[in-house]
């Protein structure tokens, strides 16, 4: 049941972020976890909203303790996403095609995304996510993504920024 809704969640990043054509690192990510940002805490998003630095920042109030626990043990471990990844348009890159292409000046204007595993609650009907983005030529960015499902939809609800450079 797991892997269905990793399939579908999945699906529905690459659409809502235009990720077909780009490039995406076949296997997890890393997690930002309290140990390189401490301020991402379960009890940290899920605060309604805060004001940091003059912006107002807002949180992911109905996230589970079971999401986000679920989102940092699945994460433990890089493992593979191809077997979740079903968009023959993504081009789905190990970690040296990454780096190899990333550094080429043919593909300065390209986008490198990078996908930590979901975690889901243990109804599946919220997941926690997180997606980076990065393009040799232009700004960097990294978001937690707080996401919902209604019926067998997934919707982006929110977003919480980690980076903008």
């Amino acid at each position: 049941m797991r892997s269905q809704h990793e399939t579908n969640l999945f699906s529905t990043l690459i659409e809502d972020y235009n990720i077909a054509g780009e490039y995406l690192l076949e296997n997890s990510g890393s997690v930002i976890t309290q140990t390189s940002l401490k301020d991402i805490t379960w009890e940290n998003l899920r605060i309604k909203e805060t004001e940091m630095y003059g912006m107002r920042i807002l949180g992911f109030p109905d996230l589970k303790k079971e999401t986000f626990d679920n989102w940092i043990s699945i994460n433990s471990q890089p493992s593979l996403l191809s077997s979740y990844i079903n968009n023959p348009k993504v081009n789905l890159l190990s970690s040296a095609e990454y780096d190899n292409l990333f550094n080429q000046d043919d593909h300065r204007w390209s986008m490198f995304y990078t996908f930590t595993r979901p975690g889901f609650s243990d109804d599946f009907s919220q997941a926690l996510i997180q997606m980076t983005a990065f393009c040799p030529i232009t700004p960097q960015y990294g978001n937690l993504l707080y996401m919902e499902r209604t019926g067998n939809k997934w919707e982006n609800k929110l977003s919480y920024g980690l980076f903008s450079q």
